[in-house]
Order: C-alpha cells, then sequence, then structure tokens
C-alpha cells in the first residue's frame, strides 16, 4: 500500500489560500503564502494526493479545493483503511510465527537446529534473561501481553535495567491498554518511562516477547506446554522478523497516559473487542486477550449494545457493520 502524505504547515497554508482567494496559478499561490513555486507545486501534489483537491467542472484541465468537511471525511476514510491493512499484516505475521512456534514445540526438535534452544523450566528462563540483560548495548525490545508482574520480580529485575540503562540502552516496550488496571505493573511501566524508556500500549499483544540488540529474541509462554517454556532464536533472520513484527504493533501502539482516541466513536480497545468477538471467540477468550477480567469484558460488551441500540449480540454486530466499526 502506498504512502499517504501528510498534511503539513505548509500544505496547509496552500490549501488555505486555494479555499479563501480561489488562486490556483502556482506563482500567485507562492506570493499569497511566501514561498517558493517549487514548494507550491510539492504542495498541490500533496493535496491532489490527499484527495484535497479534485478536477475542475468549470475549469476543465485545472483543479478546484475540495470542502474541507468533505476532505476530512475522505482523509478519515483513507487512514481507517491504511490501519486496516496494517493490522491485517500484523495479524497474518502474527498468526505465521504462532503456528511456528506451536509446530517447532510440537516436533521435539528443540535444540536440534542452529540457532535455537527451547527452555522448559524457570530457573534456565530467568538466567538466560539476566545474561541477555546484562549483554545488552544498544536497545531492547518487549512485548507484555498480560499485566502480572509481581513486586518481588520488579525488585529482582530493577538492578539489571539500571547497569543497561547506565550503559545507554535504549529501551521500549508495548504493554496491553489494560495496563492501568494494574498497580504493580503500571508503577514499573511509569519508573521505565521516568528514564527515558519509551512506552507505548496497544489493545492486544500476541505473545510473550524480549529482543535484545539484533542479536537474540526470546519468546515465552509457548502454546501446549503445561510448565513454563520459552524458544531463545540466535538466528539472524528469525531475530529481524521479530524485530519486524514488534515495530508493525510499535507504529500503532498508543503511548502511555495518553488521552484515548475514539476514531469513528471507538476506543482502540473497544474495537479490537468487537472484532475479535466477531471471529467467534468466547467473552473468557476474549477477556484474556485484551487482558481484561470476564466482569469488565461483559460491562464493555453492554455498553457498545447500549450505544448501537441493539437488543442481541447479533444485532450488534450488524449495526457495528454498518457503522464501519468492524
Amino acid at each position: 500500500m502506498d504512502e499517504v502524505s501528510s498534511l503539513d504547515q505548509e500544505t496547509l497554508a496552500v490549501y488555505r489560500a486555494i479555499l479563501f482567494h480561489k488562486e490556483y496559478d502556482p506563482k500567485r499561490l507562492a506570493d499569497l503564502v511566501d514561498s517558493s513555486c517549487e514548494e507550491v507545486e510539492a504542495a498541490l501534489d500533496r493535496l491532489s494526493q490527499l484527495s484535497l483537491l479534485a478536477p475542475s467542472q468549470v475549469a476543465p484541465g485545472q483543479l478546484r479545493a475540495v470542502n474541507p468537511s468533505l476532505g476530512l471525511k475522505v482523509l478519515l476514510q483513507r487512514e481507517e483503511r491504511e490501519l486496516a491493512w496494517r493490522q491485517q499484516r500484523i495479524e497474518q505475521n502474527r498468526a505465521a510465527l504462532a503456528a511456528l512456534a506451536a509446530e517447532y514445540t510440537a516436533s521435539g526438535w528443540a535444540g536440534n537446529l542452529d540457532g535455537t534452544e527451547l527452555l522448559d523450566n524457570v530457573d534456565d528462563i530467568r538466567i538466560r534473561l539476566e545474561a541477555l540483560a546484562e549483554s545488552c548495548t544498544r536497545e531492547s525490545l518487549a512485548f507484555h501481553p498480560d499485566n502480572t508482574l509481581t513486586e518481588g520480580s520488579v525488585e529482582a529485575g530493577r538492578p539489571l535495567n539500571e547497569r543497561a540503562l547506565a550503559r545507554g540502552v535504549r529501551f521500549r516496550s508495548i504493554y496491553l491498554d489494560s495496563v492501568a488496571n494494574d498497580r504493580v505493573t503500571k508503577a514499573h511501566a511509569q519508573w521505565m518511562a521516568e528514564r527515558q524508556s519509551e512506552i507505548r500500549t496497544s489493545p492486544t499483544l500476541p505473545m510473550r516477547l524480549l529482543i535484545v540488540d539484533t542479536s537474540a529474541a526470546i519468546v515465552a509462554g509457548l502454546p501446549g506446554q503445561a510448565q513454563p517454556s520459552a524458544l531463545l532464536f540466535s538466528s539472524p533472520p528469525v531475530v529481524l522478523a521479530m524485530r519486524a513484527l514488534f515495530e508493525a504493533y510499535w507504529e500503532h501502539a498508543s503511548p502511555m497516559d495518553a488521552p484515548v482516541s475514539r476514531a469513528g466513536g471507538l476506543t482502540p480497545q473497544e474495537r479490537k473487542l468487537l472484532q475479535l468477538l466477531a471471529t467467534g471467540l468466547t467473552d473468557e477468550a476474549v477477556a484474556r486477550a485484551l487482558g481484561i477480567g470476564v466482569r469488565t469484558e461483559r460491562r464493555i460488551v453492554a455498553e457498545l449494545m447500549e450505544r448501537l441500540g441493539a437488543s442481541s449480540r447479533f444485532e450488534a454486530g450488524v449495526q457495528a457493520t454498518r457503522r464501519e466499526w468492524i
């Protein structure tokens, strides 16, 4: 999908001049906005890409300004389509990686493939995590798909984090939107943020993941495992694939404590909840994916049904589809 041009201040100034002065000649527009002809022509190209200029019916071969209200609607629709495309790409990557992890674990080949190691007990996992933390020199990336940190685990890991921060390691972590509901996890995330770590949140996350520099990635909580387990990857192609997955989620995650955006009338958590329900998941499975309690999930569903004026979940699904919420 092509990258959408941005509506920067220079482009906005040209758009305003066209709207209020009915002027389309690049030279005269350049005088109006105190800019060069080349910059104005580049702005005109961006406005055309953003569908804020359209062919004129009065003067064939020329362009006219689109009404700002209509332009806003077109921009929002474009952004929603792009977001849906990116979300689909993320889900495809997640499904492929989850299937690969499950197949690998079921095969019993752990430890036999170059660059991959199965860690099947808590002590081994902790030892590896500590070694990775001490070896990190540039960047640490992490998914935190559940809000279950304990005060003991936070205190145990804090010296490792402090030493890494002192070495200049850049931390980027994504927590669930529901992190606000867990006191210990939120306090740890805020502690990291106060030390210049970058913290964002997402409605859902595909796995527990840690990537150290570009040398190692560890995926914990493997499907079908009764005991704590993890896969440690050191193969460069696998680590780079994991990093690409992280970047895809990072791009659409929100800064922690940022005002909640209701694009299209929904928060990201509400939109994801509707998408998960539409796949046929139970309330319990949806709540687990969002990192919230079942009672909270059902309360959100009830509030959405009320907003949609629906008397059943089926009717709510129909109404949500009509409003393009899912």
